[in-house]
């Protein structure tokens, strides 16, 4: 089975920080950077061009990902996947590579399912597939919450 990934013009990365609030005014004042997406619970989202940060705090991401919060990385990537089935088959791939397994593949609020792992140079890694996750008309990814009505 050939991987298809979402195209990756839009790339997301996911920082654990303990200062929100600064970094949050250094990137928007000082170097322009749009809000994107929703804020959420003690994290927020911010784009430039097509590189989004999401920054949240270190033990949320511990938490969220399943990652021992002494083993967090300093950053996770984020690859988008176009099914559920492609998940499973990249993160098996992956860890037949050489990865380390952080926390397996699981399903997570909004119906996010994911999984961590650590590559040999421990870079963290997170594949995913998110009903919130759709690819926009260049071929960038965009968020689509559902509306409530």
């Amino acid at each position: 089975m050939e991987l298809k990934p979402m195209d990756q013009a839009l790339h997301m990365i996911m920082v654990p920080a303990t200062d929100l609030a600064n970094l949050r005014t250094f990137y928007l004042d000082q170097f322009g950077w749009e809000s994107w997406g929703p804020d959420m619970t003690g994290s927020f989202m911010l784009r430039a061009g097509t590189a989004v940060i999401v920054f949240v705090p270190r033990d949320y991401l511990a938490a969220e990902s399943g990652i021992d919060l002494s083993a967090t990385p300093r950053a996770i990537n984020a690859i988008f996947v176009e099914t559920k089935a492609d998940v499973d088959t990249q993160f098996a791939f992956a860890i037949a590579a050489g990865a380390t397994v952080t926390s397996p593949v699981r399903d997570r609020d909004g119906g996010l399912y994911s999984g961590y792992f650590s590559d040999p140079e421990g870079n963290g890694w997170e594949i995913v597939w998110s009903p919130m996750m759709r690819p926009d008309a260049d071929g960038g990814l965009v968020i689509a919450l559902p509306r409530n009505n």
